[in-house]
């Protein structure tokens, strides 16, 4: 792990600046061809939001005197999932002519019809969708993959030389498998991730620069806002959360810091606007599911807080695999997760070591937030951990904790030897891969098959 590409001859700076990204697509792309159609978690829901994502159009029909239904492809809503739960259902239960029966439809309330999400993800999402509807999905998959790529390259390039480690070992460490398989789908928190994981570092990197560099990284952040807030509510909080963080600890009274506030405070207004074209934030008033998983009759607000602040570290470690993949039915090896488990718990510790101004106050928000959101919203929920909430909801949380933890002052870095990052890029890539091949397994024949070979 290097901190750029400063140093090294025109030659390889041109390798690097082609291979590294097609490399980095090939490798989520690879994540997006393991899962079939249907595979992310709610998928009949977003599944038809895209394709209802610019009205009536092919595939999507209003429904008269019924505003929060749609007549759409039967594929999208029935079909697409009919292995989810079943983890010995390959996805083979689509059947031979899945996705070519455009005139078999149903009508569902499945959708973002009544504006339960941010539209922006869909309305995008939706310019791919087609009658095809494993080609439509493919392409999505490989958008949001191009996507991150290349919102992460151009902000590498842009940032500060001293920022652009933490940038890229701040994603590694926490990607795998979970944030490797939403990336890749057609999930709207893949877009959570990566405004997560751009947003925080971009408008920090707008903070230490001037002139171009300047421009280029606030335009990054504000498209890193749009991105987030646009696919989910609680990605504009996130984004809120992300700039007020980044203002407190760059506080000085400077002209430079009152022009980067400026910008602040359009992104948060940005957050804001989205926020309201949603209603995912009633949750925090009426729960996440009222009245479908509870921890059982007698359990008082107090007791049920206690016993989710208690637990609420597995959703943290559900982030490396400790949770099931999909619809919570694709059980990851163990030597998943507690390779990535350990990686991200070696890389917080060293990285408190890094003292840069207010950044205990900045990581203590941050895990104030992991704990007191998933606690919150259970309570309310009338539900304890395991029920509900996933760790998908805080993998942006996640994300940002490992970039503020890695922050250093600039010309300074977190002393490591090449075998603790050759430890480090070993583990990850064999945890990635054996991930994946279960992934694979899981769609190709399902779980009852018990051999490493794929075909």
């Amino acid at each position: 792990m290097t901190s750029g590409a400063t140093g090294t001859s025109p030659r390889r700076r041109i390798l690097l600046f082609i291979a590294v990204p097609v490399l980095a697509v090939l490798a989520l792309m690879s994540w997006g061809l393991s899962s079939a159609v249907g595979a992310s978690p709610d998928d009949d829901y977003h599944l038809s939001s895209i394709w209802c994502g610019h009205g009536d159009a092919a595939g999507c029909e209003s429904v008269p005197g019924k505003p929060d239904e749609r007549t759409v492809y039967r594929d999208l809503v029935i079909d697409s999932v009919c292995f989810a739960f079943n983890t010995e259902a390959s996805a083979a239960c689509h059947g031979a002519d899945f996705g070519e029966n455009p005139a078999d439809v149903v009508t569902t309330p499945r959708g973002n019809f009544t504006g339960l999400y941010p539209p922006l993800y869909y309305f995008t999402m939706s310019l791919f969708a087609g009658p095809d509807i494993e080609t439509s999905v493919l392409v999505m998959k490989l958008f949001n993959s191009v996507l991150f790529v290349l919102l992460v390259g151009a902000l590498f390039w842009l940032l500060p030389p001293h920022r652009r480690r933490t940038l890229l070992v701040a994603l590694a460490i926490t990607m795998v498998p979970l944030g490797m398989f939403v990336v890749a789908s057609t999930n709207p928190s893949g877009w959570a991730v990566l405004s997560a994981g751009t947003l925080w570092i971009a408008l920090l990197g707008v903070m230490e620069s001037t002139g171009r560099r300047r421009v280029g990284l606030g335009v990054i952040a504000l498209l890193a806002t749009i991105i987030g807030a646009g696919a989910r509510a609680d990605a504009a909080i996130y984004a809120a959360m992300a700039v007020v963080l980044v203002l407190i600890m760059t506080f000085r009274r400077e002209r430079g810091f009152v022009v980067g506030a400026a910008l602040g405070a359009v992104l948060v207004a940005v957050a804001v606007a989205f926020y309201l074209t949603s209603h995912q934030g009633e949750a925090a008033s009426t729960g996440l599911a009222p009245g479908t998983t509870g921890p059982g009759d007698g359990t008082g607000p107090v007791v049920l807080a206690i016993i989710n602040l208690i637990n609420v570290p597995a959703l943290w470690a559900g982030v490396f695999g400790s949770w099931n993949l999909g619809w919570l039915d694709t059980v990851m090896p163990a030597s998943v997760w507690v390779a990535g488990l350990g990686i991200f718990g070696g890389a917080v510790f060293l990285g408190l070591s890094a003292r840069v101004p207010r950044k205990g106050l900045a990581v203590a928000l941050v895990v104030a937030a992991l704990v007191v959101i998933p606690t919150a919203l259970l309570v309310q929920s009338d539900s304890i951990v395991g029920a509900n909430f996933q760790p998908r909801y805080l993998l942006p949380l996640m994300v940002m904790l490992a970039g503020f933890v890695l922050l250093t002052r600039a010309g300074e870095s977190i002393a490591t030897t090449p075998v603790q990052r050759w430890i480090v890029i070993i583990a990850l890539s064999l945890a990635n891969s054996l991930a994946l091949q279960v992934n694979i397994r899981r769609y190709v024949t399902g779980t009852d098959v018990p051999s490493v070979d794929l075909d």
